[in-house]
């Protein structure tokens, strides 16, 4: 089973980004808007496609999981 990331980024205006790779999926969030989209995201490719997501919320040079449990 392949692994998806989903990085929840803070832009330089304060609002946070949904990033996959180098692929923007959502920004001009808020961050419990980003995080509950992300997770949104991570169960659907989860169902659809049998791709085991993660979900980091990335910030100031550290990473936290943010993962929905299963």
């Amino acid at each position: 089973m392949s692994t998806g990331i989903y990085s929840i980024r803070e832009g330089h205006n304060g609002l946070w980004a949904i990033w996959s790779g180098d692929l923007v999926i959502s920004a001009g969030l808020r961050l419990g808007q980003a995080i509950k989209l992300a997770r949104l995201l991570a169960r659907e490719h989860r169902e659809g496609h049998g791709i085991e997501p993660k979900v980091e919320l990335v910030s100031c040079g550290h990473t936290i999981d943010v993962t929905p449990s299963t």
